[in-house]
């Protein structure tokens, strides 16, 4: 996004500001370039799931010809592509057995994370993966070890494990790349108290992690925050969470549509974060709408914090 684009006043005096980085990460539009070369060779192309967390993305790929598939049995011959989350590692090696054509699109850093949890475990540690265990990500990771690993999400999730001994004394630990450092801390914290030895691999994205730290610091100097994304998307639900912890005023939507004029009338400075899935064009037209409004600012219908819509389906939630 050029930064001489990013902060625009309408003739309302209503501010928009966008955060530095908006629109897919470097990992997604890699994905979606190698799917697109996949479909323009002409034979069929199969994918487990979904390539990203974006409902706009996938169709236009499926409108294109790529099939979501949950097994290859009863496919003819092909190509596989690998989800930018990644997948199992019998998973691939099932497609090539069955003579598909395999494109690996999963995410480098991605990648990083599944090589850094098998050094661990030929390590001798246990590996424990903080994130969560439906994730496909995290599916993936898992999928690359011989042993079976930890996932937890929580300090009560790690507590009960412990509890359980399903926690060994020397650990190694990776983290969903997604994750938001600063919502790792307690945990971490905890696992060095709970263990004799922790090894610790950062995994997390630091694309990511700067993305979090520049909307966190756009929250705080906005009267409302807006973070644009799938409601599927893990690292956009953790982003307007992480938002919300540092203004209470955080709405996560998926379009311009989720928008209703008495969600911001009232703001006078408005900022705008993104997923790493959300295409540039669903921000910029959020952004558009609100410029274009000539509904004058009208501070006296501010809701109250606890009454802000945090999620896509209109809910509210006490707290974050």
């Amino acid at each position: 996004m050029d930064r001489n684009n990013r902060t625009m006043t309408s003739a309302a005096g209503r501010t928009v500001e966008l955060a530095d980085e908006v629109g897919f990460c470097f990992g997604v539009k890699r994905a979606i370039n190698l799917t697109d070369h996949a479909l323009a060779a002409g034979q069929p192309v199969y994918i487990f799931g979904d390539l990203v967390h974006n409902r706009k993305v996938t169709e236009a790929l499926e409108q294109k010809g790529l099939r979501k598939v949950t097994s290859l049995a009863d496919q003819p011959s092909g190509t596989m592509v690998v989800r930018a989350h990644g997948l199992p590692k019998d998973e691939i090696s099932s497609a090539r057995e069955a003579g598909m054509d395999v494109v690996d699109a999963t995410c480098p850093i991605v990648h990083r994370a599944q090589e850094a949890a098998q050094t661990l475990e030929q390590r001798g540690c246990q590996v424990v993966i903080i994130g969560d265990s439906n994730h496909a990500e995290i599916k993936g990771i898992l999928g690359a070890l011989e042993k079976p690993a930890l996932v937890v999400d929580s300090i009560e999730e790690l507590r009960a494990a412990k509890a359980d001994r399903r926690l060994r004394r020397k650990v190694g630990v990776v983290f969903q790349t997604t994750h938001a450092l600063e919502l790792c801390k307690d945990l971490i914290g905890e696992l060095v108290f709970m263990c004799k030895e922790v090894q610790i691999i950062n995994t997390i994205c630091r694309p990511v992690q700067d993305r979090q730290d520049d909307a966190v610091e756009l929250a705080e100097r906005s009267d409302l925050m807006l973070v644009v994304g799938s409601a599927t998307s893990a690292n956009t639900v953790e982003l307007a969470a992480l938002c919300a912890e540092h203004n209470p005023w955080t709405m996560h939507i998926q379009t311009a549509d989720d928008l209703r004029e008495e969600d911001w009338i009232w703001a006078t400075r408005i900022g705008i974060a993104s997923g790493l899935s959300t295409p540039v064009d669903l921000v910029e037209a959020v952004r558009d709408k609100l410029l274009a409004s000539p509904i004058p600012i009208r501070p006296e219908r501010r809701p109250a914090s606890h009454d802000v819509r945090r999620h896509p389906d209109g809910s509210r939630s006490h707290g974050v």
